[in-house]
């Protein structure tokens, strides 16, 4: 079997179908993956601040989160609740050299509507869709969660191998609360030191001819097919999802890491092995949800006012 696949496998190349060798011909050798994290948080001021920071320190796309409800019950997220808003988190930043990812969910119509038009006053616009990776929230752990640094290094040279295009590095205090200044900069640097240090956009396809590697990506490719398969049988992801068969999918997976976790089986270090008898106390990042809101509800004030002066 792996014969006939190592047979396929060498006439693959960078940039062709089934694109196991990379999503470019020369994948990261002229251009490296863009260092897209992901950030939103209290007022528009405050973000654009925390973005123009971050770009003037090396990250080199934004991606935006929203004041969702599901965000550390509404601890994370940018307010935005007029195109005014959007105008001035990307205020100073140039759109049209700039490539934006945004979360979002019920909100969604809304919210992009404010972003093209903030986008088309700037004069840029962007047809190009490209996949954007990020490393596991699962795996970090409340309990020694220095460990999560390193735990976010491996995952994120997993998708840098995996051929990604954008990439977000998990803070390593995630587990608790918002990114602080300090543990969102180690994320980012992470990302740089790879980048600049480790070598890795010098080799176009530096797992090639790994029996390991490429026995893997097949076996990937092989039962994401048959998931596939799985759900054009049902008529579609919408009828799947309607079914709840997606939904106990995942639970399935979860009780059973979880209850390798449990029994041992799984060992993750600090917390069912090599645990530590006193925890360090970690600086977390607070967000005063109360004056947020003022300071939203007397800019609509604001806006309301201007509207109804121009009637």
């Amino acid at each position: 079997m792996f014969c006939e696949y190592a047979s396929r496998i060498s006439a693959e190349l960078p940039g062709k179908f089934p694109y196991t060798r990379g999503p470019y011909p020369t994948v990261y050798a002229q251009r490296p993956w863009t260092i897209r994290q992901y950030s939103g948080f209290s007022t528009v001021e405050e973000s654009n601040k925390f973005y123009k920071e971050n770009l003037k320190a090396g990250q080199q796309g934004l991606s935006v989160a929203f004041d969702l409800a599901i965000h550390y019950v509404r601890m994370a997220g940018v307010a935005i609740d007029s195109i005014e808003d959007m105008k001035q988190l990307f205020d100073g930043i140039p759109l049209d050299k700039m490539s934006v990812s945004m979360t979002m969910n019920g909100a969604a119509i809304p919210v992009m509507a404010f972003f093209i038009a903030a986008a088309e006053e700037q004069n840029a616009k962007s047809l190009l869709l490209r996949t954007h990776y990020q490393t596991s929230g699962w795996s970090l752990t409340e309990q020694d969660p220095y460990n999560n640094i390193i735990r976010t290094t491996i995952e994120a040279m997993a998708a840098i191998f995996g051929g990604n295009q954008s990439l977000h590095t998990n803070s390593f205090d995630e587990a608790l609360s918002l990114p602080s200044r300090f543990s969102a900069r180690l994320a980012r640097n992470t990302q740089i030191i790879l980048q600049e240090e480790a070598g890795i956009p010098k080799v176009i396809d530096p797992w090639a001819g790994s029996y390991m590697m490429e026995t893997l990506t097949e076996e990937v490719y092989v039962k994401a097919n048959q998931i596939i398969d799985e759900v054009k049988k049902m008529g579609g992801m919408v009828k799947a999802t309607a079914s709840g068969w997606p939904k106990l999918k995942i639970e399935e997976c979860a009780a059973k890491r979880q209850s390798m976790i449990d029994s041992g089986t799984e060992v993750i270090v600090g917390v069912n092995k090599y645990r530590r008898d006193q925890e360090d106390g970690v600086e977390v990042l607070s967000i005063d949800n109360n004056d947020v809101r003022r300071k939203q509800v007397e800019k609509l004030e604001r806006i309301s006012s201007c509207e109804m002066h121009l009637w």
